[in-house]
């Protein structure tokens, strides 16, 4: 049995997919090229009740994506648009009265856009171009990983880094796959040794 496709595509697998830093993604949002997205269980927007999806302001997210200067490692907005709601109005968050917090890898384009932008700008990912496809993503899980490492700091471990890339295939996967540990470990040691020695010295 086949499985549908992917709705939403996280903003670091889009940022990974295009080779553009997330802070230029959130620009491009701005603009109205596609929309982001987050989730949410419940917010206040006066005397509305918003929940489950809402649409969020790439200029609102510049201080936590932006690539120069000190990075946030969330943010609070206190704009949304409800999505796949009735309502589509921009509304102002009350409550939580500080906003609705939001990290990097709570965001989200909708599968429908990216795609959409894609192939308006020529960057549909094209199969069977060189050969034999790969059967796991390598060249894309790196991206991804530099983001978590960036936001999250360097592990105590290189299992817990390996850890982050198992999860990251699982998730990239149509159909859950990832690479047996061993790999995973070979591939991100050179890596995990240069950022130990950094730490190091």
């Amino acid at each position: 049995m086949t499985l549908p496709s992917k709705e939403y595509f996280t903003l670091i697998e889009a940022g990974a997919r295009w080779g553009a830093p997330l802070g230029t993604i959130a620009g491009w949002a701005e603009v109205g090229r596609f929309r982001i997205v987050t989730s949410t269980p419940h917010i206040a927007c006066g005397d509305r009740r918003v929940f489950g999806m809402v649409e969020l302001f790439g200029s609102d997210l510049f201080k936590m994506l932006s690539t120069t200067g000190k990075r946030s490692r969330c943010c609070l907005v206190r704009r949304v648009i409800p999505f796949h709601q009735d309502c589509t109005e921009l509304l102002y968050v009350t409550k939580p009265e500080q906003g609705l917090r939001v990290q990097p890898d709570e965001l989200w384009i909708p599968a429908i856009d990216l795609y959409r932008f894609e192939e308006k700008y020529g960057l549909a990912q094209r199969a069977g171009k060189g050969g034999r496809e790969p059967k796991y993503d390598w060249e894309g899980m790196w991206a991804p990983l530099c983001v978590h490492i960036f936001a999250e700091g360097v592990p105590a471990a290189m299992q817990e880094l390996a850890n982050e890339v198992q999860a990251w295939f699982i998730e990239a996967s149509p159909t859950g796959e990832a690479p047996d540990m061993s790999t995973i470990r070979r591939r991100i040691r050179p890596i995990w040794e240069a950022l130990k020695k950094e730490r190091e010295d």
